[in-house]
């Protein structure tokens, strides 16, 4: 897609889930590419040959703005000027037990939390932060991925008791990190990689603090591994490494963090499926782990062991990363690379293997869709 031709949106923040990507715009506006979830209407005619995915961005039909999304598998959210929490998309698993609450492409609005800051939506589960910095989850409770004993094993929103003030979430595949505003780690859920980080492989039901000798400033979950970044700008990593995804050849899998080396400090991570995305002080972007599908935006399919930075990427400012595809918000341009199956990558090609693919040029003004 040249420039010329590209859709013009002034962009805020970009997110990636399964097969679909968000883009937050300045104006509280919300637009998608691709399916379930970035607010495109299913077609309700059975095609006998796939037709190409479509390319354009559509947006989403809310009649208030929105001051957070985050694209799940197949779901999105999104946190309304009036700091409720909206729902869009298509997910067997429902909401909470509530199937019926889901459209594909009009939100819908969840009564049972309010005054919320932030969500983020995982693929059975989600979770919320309010504005006190109390942590709210739902979906399917199995092997304590809601962080809730007792819950049902289709929970509605419900608050986790146990936490310290909150400031930022991740979900993993049926585990949850927190990031308390105090700078230390919580964790919940599913460990069978020892994805939790607390040195063991167990499952666990109720938050548990990571024993870390240093402070943290971010954090992301993949599928069965997880980041942080510390306040001095170094990143580790712990959990699966089965792709190289921990940044090491070395070992399987890893129950306590381990430290990836990296050329410069980073600003910022960001977790695919089985694959790992540095953002550094310089707007260069490191990937390493799987890259199937070209996810790592590296020019081949190979997956990296060590970080490796992405060639035509510069003067990035955010990054996002999906099951097998990621954005970058550079300077003037939103870039997509990775798996484009469902056209969350706004192009007609089934892959994207080079950062090359323009989303939208980022300017001061928005143009309609």
């Amino acid at each position: 897609m040249s420039r010329s031709n590209a859709d013009r949106f002034d962009v805020r923040a970009v997110s990636c889930g399964r097969d679909h990507t968000l883009a937050l715009l300045t104006s509280g506006r919300v637009i998608g590419w691709g399916g379930d979830g970035s607010g495109r209407i299913p077609s309700g005619v059975p095609e006998y040959c796939t037709t190409p995915a479509p390319t354009r961005a559509v947006e989403v039909l809310m009649n208030e703005p929105f001051v957070s999304v985050a694209a799940g598998h197949g779901v999105s959210l999104g946190v309304t000027a009036q700091r409720l929490v909206a729902i869009w998309g298509a997910n067997g698993a429902g909401v909470g037990g509530r199937v019926g609450a889901l459209a594909p492409a009009t939100p819908q609005m969840l009564d049972d939390v309010a005054g919320v800051r932030d969500v983020v939506a995982g693929e059975f589960q989600s979770a919320a932060i309010d504005h006190t910095g109390s942590v709210f989850t739902w979906g399917l409770n199995l092997d304590g991925a809601l962080g809730r004993p007792g819950a049902p094993l289709e929970a509605p929103p419900g608050r986790v008791a146990g936490l310290p003030a909150t400031r930022r979430l991740a979900v993993g595949k049926g585990y949850m990190l927190v990031l308390t505003q105090d700078q230390r780690i919580y964790a919940w859920g599913g460990n069978a990689a020892g994805q939790l980080g607390l040195g063991h492989l167990h499952t666990v039901e109720t938050p548990t603090q990571l024993a870390l000798p240093y402070k943290v400033a971010a954090l992301a979950a993949g599928a069965s591994h997880s980041l942080a970044l510390t306040t001095a700008g170094e990143v580790v990593a712990w959990g699966s490494n089965n792709h190289g995804q921990l940044g090491a050849d070395q070992p399987a899998y890893s129950t306590a963090p381990l430290a990836v080396a990296l050329p410069e400090r980073a600003q910022a991570v960001a977790a695919g499926m089985y694959f790992s995305l540095v953002l550094g002080n310089s707007g260069n972007v490191y990937a390493f782990g799987w890259n199937r599908l070209g996810q790592l935006g590296l020019a081949d399919d190979v997956d990296r062991r060590r970080p490796t930075r992405i060639p035509g990427l510069s003067q990035v400012r955010s990054i996002a990363a999906g099951q097998a595809h990621a954005a970058a918000l550079a300077s003037g341009s939103l870039y997509g690379w990775g798996s484009n199956a469902e056209g969350q990558l706004g192009a007609a090609a089934k892959e994207q293997r080079q950062p090359a693919q323009l989303l939208a040029i980022v300017t001061t003004g928005e143009r309609n869709v």
